[in-house]
């Protein structure tokens, strides 16, 4: 196998992409296979526990971080209460400039000026998920729109949010397809309808619970339901198990 040229090697890689464990044990092996499956590994980590999250922030490098698609913390505990939240992920973002998907949801420490530090970076992003980021708004918002101009799919339930984010997501976000914003009670019809009439990439918002949105609005519908999951079932695992072997400091095996 050490014969076999990198493309081959990386082909055959590909159908391993699921499959984490084997991925961390050809990774170990020796040069040619720790190159082929690096870009598998780092595509799309999942983090079992804050302390997995932590050590791969910590531990990732601008080589690696190349490789880093997607960034997903819903299922990571603790990450609403964690005071290291925001330094964390501004050490992830600024190593990895090709991210296209940011799932934040529940992080209840990210501040507004915590959210433009993390976001400066990711000119690229296409999904963005601030739900239920109580302390993010406004300033937030033009952060957002500013550094990352191509957002698709952007998730923002119970933060405090007014109309002035709507005006700025309508006439800024130029690929802007799904806005889900249930319990902002910030936003009023005012921003719906201006924000339905100048983003004409619209295809569909959720403003359940939007209490102080009343009257006539003119809202975009899908066949998608509202609830649907960010995370992809395919997503690849990083597992941090650095108890294992000392000696591993990216915490791969």
């Amino acid at each position: 196998m050490e014969k076999l040229p990198y493309e081959t090697l990386s082909e055959v890689v590909k159908y391993l992409e699921t499959d984490q464990k084997v991925l961390v044990q050809l990774n170990q092996t020796y040069k040619k296979l720790y190159d082929a499956t690096l870009p598998s590994l780092y595509k799309s980590p999942q983090f079992a526990t804050f302390s997995t999250f932590e050590s791969f922030a910590n531990s990732l490098d601008e080589t690696k971080g190349s490789f880093v698609r997607h960034i997903d913390l819903h299922m990571v505990p603790h990450r609403w209460d964690s005071s290291k939240i925001s330094t964390l992920l501004s050490n992830i973002t600024e190593k990895t400039p090709d991210l296209e998907l940011l799932n934040l949801d529940l992080c209840y420490q990210l501040t507004n000026k915590a959210i433009k530090r993390i976001t400066s970076p990711l000119h690229d992003l296409r999904i963005l998920s601030l739900d239920q980021c109580a302390l993010i708004g406004d300033e937030a918002i033009e952060s957002v729109v500013n550094y990352c101009p191509y957002i698709q799919k952007l998730y923002l339930g119970g933060t405090h949010i007014t109309d002035k984010s709507l005006n700025m997501l309508a006439t800024k976000l130029i690929l802007l397809t799904h806005l889900f914003m249930p319990g902002c009670e910030k936003i009023s019809e005012e921003g719906i309808n201006i924000l339905t009439k100048e983003c004409k990439t619209l295809l569909y918002i959720d403003i359940k619970e939007c209490y102080n949105v009343v009257g006539h609005i003119n809202i975009p519908s899908m066949a998608a339901s509202a609830s649907e999951n960010m995370s992809e079932n395919d997503q690849d695992v990083w597992e941090d198990t650095d108890d294992d072997d000392d000696d591993n400091e990216d915490g791969l095996i």
